[in-house]
């Protein structure tokens, strides 16, 4: 099932690339097209690159009613409509049709922290995702080498990284704070801050990962396909 969605998604992509390199001649791949001017199909490509940052498991559907898009996140599927600004969102929906989108991806929220429409944007639950910064901070430019996530990787992570993981299967949880992480193991300050950030530069020169700070800033993820493997090197090195 999950070959098919991946097909599916490489199809879509390929049809992307197609529309944006006839509109921009390639030059959306270095951005060098006025930003201020992306369309739709625009902001879908660029949101087709990385939409794994966001926690997003895949694309189901790519269509042209409202909402533009349908993903699957944490095995729900969410409506998902693409804006090159936020502020252009009020000429689509109607307010009855608020319910179904529960993501907005734009390049840019341009809306004021009290507008209106965000307080209506907020009320429904509705997320926004900007693409901007994610772009401009150089977040996908990394290239992901075949590094993959063996016994041999795992036991070769430091013994606070360990402790980390420890920290989830103990929780039997895959989403925990940073606060949550240092009363499990005991580690606080630089001495977590250091295990964690090699866990995010681990998973940017890889194309699998085990453990990452969430879109929210706040809280970071177990890839719990790795259990397995981790469980036998804590019993390993007696952790």
């Amino acid at each position: 099932m999950r070959k098919k969605h991946q097909h599916s998604l490489d199809s879509q992509v390929g049809r992307l690339k197609k529309v944006v390199k006839d509109i921009l001649g390639g030059g959306l791949w270095g951005l060098k097209k006025d930003s201020e001017k992306f369309t739709h199909e625009e902001i879908l490509f660029l949101f087709a690159r990385v939409f794994p940052v966001f926690g997003i498991d895949y694309i189901k559907e790519v269509r042209t009613e409202y909402p533009d898009c349908i993903c699957v996140k944490e095995g729900r599927e969410i409506g998902i409509e693409f804006e090159p600004a936020l502020s252009s969102f009020r000429d689509h929906p109607k307010k009855d049709d608020l319910s179904k989108c529960q993501c907005i991806v734009c390049w840019k929220d341009d809306l004021e922290l009290y507008n209106p429409m965000r307080e209506e944007i907020e009320k429904n639950g509705i997320e926004v995702l900007e693409l901007q910064k994610l772009y401009e901070e150089g977040k996908v430019k990394t290239r992901k080498t075949s590094l993959v996530v063996d016994q041999a990787l795992i036991d070769g992570l430091t013994e606070n990284q360990l402790k980390v993981l420890k920290a989830f299967i103990d929780a039997n949880k895959h989403l925990l704070t940073k606060d949550e992480i240092a009363e499990a193991t005991g580690v606080h300050g630089k001495s977590l801050g250091g295990p964690l950030g090699g866990f995010v530069i681990l998973g940017k020169s890889m194309v699998d990962w085990i453990v990452r700070k969430r879109p929210d800033r706040v809280t970071w993820e177990f890839n719990k396909k790795h259990r397995d493997k981790i469980i036998a090197t804590l019993k390993k090195f007696g952790i």
